[in-house]
């Protein structure tokens, strides 16, 4: 949508009076639909890692591992969540500035280093879920064949996670320049 066509739709919008209490209400955390969301999905993925944290000793041979290796596979896991944890804090608080430029602004700086974050977090996570895994197994020929195309997996998920981000960044870098078009800035 073009900043012509979001000005007629704002301008053609019936103006509704709002109480400040209803006002106070929408901003907050836990009635923010977008929020909630991302909450919801927080929560199922700590709940899902704590149970495989919960389970992964007997159900992955933790017990026949070293204690360096289980503690490979914990912090991966626990760096996920942080990560994960970290990413819900950063929607949360998206307003810095004084006006939508200067936030937008902000927040495109922040999005790029949390797109680099996410990608070292997934490749940490992935080599430590590898090397876990894949400690003391005899590397036959099939275990061989069945590395190389789980790396070439793991490869094409972090592709697809760098294009996602840099769409996200692109996306963003264009309304930015948008908005600044059109209030005459530079």
């Amino acid at each position: 949508m073009r900043i012509e066509e979001m000005k007629s739709l704002w301008t053609g919008q019936p103006i509704g009076v709002k109480q400040k209490e209803e006002l106070a209400g929408m901003l907050t955390e836990r009635s923010h639909p977008i929020l909630k969301g991302i909450r919801k999905q927080l929560l199922l993925e700590i709940s899902a890692w704590l149970i495989v944290l919960c389970v992964y000793y007997s159900m992955f041979d933790g017990e026949k591992r070293p204690l360096a290796i289980n503690m490979i596979f914990i912090i991966c896991i626990l760096q996920a969540i942080a990560f994960n944890f970290t990413g819900y804090l950063a929607a949360k608080n998206l307003v810095h500035g004084d006006n939508i430029i200067t936030s937008i602004a902000v927040y495109l700086e922040k999005l790029k280093r949390f797109k680099w974050g996410s990608l070292c977090s997934r490749i940490i996570f992935m080599v430590g879920m590898l090397f876990f895994f894949f400690y003391g197994v005899d590397m036959a020929v099939f275990r061989t064949l069945s590395l190389v195309f789980i790396g070439i997996a793991f490869v094409f998920q972090l592709w697809l996670l760098q294009r996602q981000w840099s769409q996200r960044i692109k996306n963003l870098v264009a309304l930015k320049s948008e908005l600044m078009n059109a209030n005459g800035e530079r």
